[in-house]
């Protein structure tokens, strides 16, 4: 039997790969991350769900 995780989509679901900023690599699915610390420079910054959860980054989407 296969072992499931929770960060794992099923087959067939769109992800979005991109860039994690936090641990800067390619990965299968980010989210974007709105940075309120001063200094963010106002940039994008994207994070994989193991770095939401590691640092409690708060997705975009998820703020409103």
């Amino acid at each position: 039997m296969d072992e499931v995780t929770q960060d794992q989509v099923p087959k067939g679901t769109p992800t979005t790969a991109g860039y994690c900023s936090w641990h800067q690599r390619i990965v299968d699915s980010v989210r974007r991350i709105q940075l309120s610390e001063a200094g963010s420079g106002g940039k994008i910054h994207y994070a994989c769900v193991h770095c939401i959860r590691i640092f409690k980054l708060t997705p975009y989407e998820d703020q409103q």
